[in-house]
C-alpha cells in the first residue's frame, strides 16, 4: 500500500485535498499520520475528524536540535511511510529526516520556483512579493525536498496569470485552489515511478 505521513503546520486545506482524493479512488493512497510543530491547528482537526494519529513535534520540547531532530526521525521510521508529503509545514525538515527518506520527502510551494522561494517566503509574503514584483504569471511549485529552502528538484509546475488589481489574499486563493488540483496528481505520479522495478 502507497502509505503517507503530512506535515503541515496551518489550516491543512491541502491535506483535506489529499484525504478527499484517496476517498474519491483518484489517489490509492494511505495517510498513516499527521505530523505538526503547532498544536490546535486545523491540520489536527481534520486528522481528528478522519480518525488519522497526530504528532505534535516542536523544537521548544527538547533540550537541543540534535534531541528534537532525532524525535521526528524517529516517529516517521516508526510509521515508515512510503512518501513524506509537506502540505503547508513552516519548519526546516531535518537533515537526519531527508537522508533517511532520501527522494522521498515531498513540498509544495506557492509560487513559480525558483522565483519567490527561500527562507521567509511562505504563505502571504509569496503572493505580497509577487504582486510587489509586477509579475505576468505566479502559480505553484512541487519539489523533492533537499537540505536547502526550496531548492530541491522540481516535480511540477503550474502556472495562472496575475490580476493587475488583486489582492494578495485573492492571488493567495486562487493558487490554493491550483495546488489542491496539482499535487494529488503528482503524490500519484510519484508514487508510480516509486513503485516502478527499475530497468
Amino acid at each position: 500500500m502507497n502509505e503517507l505521513v503530512i506535515f503541515a503546520s496551518g489550516s491543512g486545506s491541502n491535506f483535506r485535498s489529499i484525504i478527499n482524493h484517496i476517498k474519491n479512488g483518484y489517489l490509492n493512497a494511505r495517510v498513516l499520520g499527521l505530523i505538526t510543530s503547532k498544536p490546535e491547528i486545523g491540520a489536527i482537526d481534520i486528522a481528528r475528524e478522519h480518525g488519522i494519529p497526530f504528532y505534535v513535534l516542536s523544537a521548544k520540547q527538547f533540550d537541543s536540535y540534535d534531541a528534537y531532530e532525532l524525535a521526528i526521525l524517529n516517529q516517521c521510521l516508526e510509521l515508515n511511510p512510503r512518501l513524506i508529503i509537506c502540505a503547508g509545514y513552516l519548519r526546516k525538515i531535518p537533515p537526519k529526516l531527508i537522508h533517511s527518506f532520501q527522494n522521498r520527502i515531498l513540498n509544495i510551494h506557492p509560487s513559480l520556483l525558483p522565483k519567490f522561494g527561500g527562507h521567509g517566503y511562505y504563505g502571504i509574503h509569496v503572493h505580497n512579493s509577487v504582486l510587489e514584483s509586477n509579475e505576468t504569471y505566479t502559480g505553484c511549485t512541487i519539489h523533492i525536498v533537499s537540505e536547502e529552502y526550496d531548492k530541491g528538484p522540481i516535480l511540477a509546475q503550474k502556472q495562472i496569470v496575475v490580476n493587475k488589481y488583486e489582492s494578495a489574499e485573492q492571488l493567495a486563493k486562487r493558487v490554493l485552489k491550483v495546488e489542491h488540483q496539482l499535487y494529488p496528481k503528482i503524490i500519484a505520479s510519484y508514487l508510480k515511478q516509486l513503485n516502478s522495478p527499475s530497468e
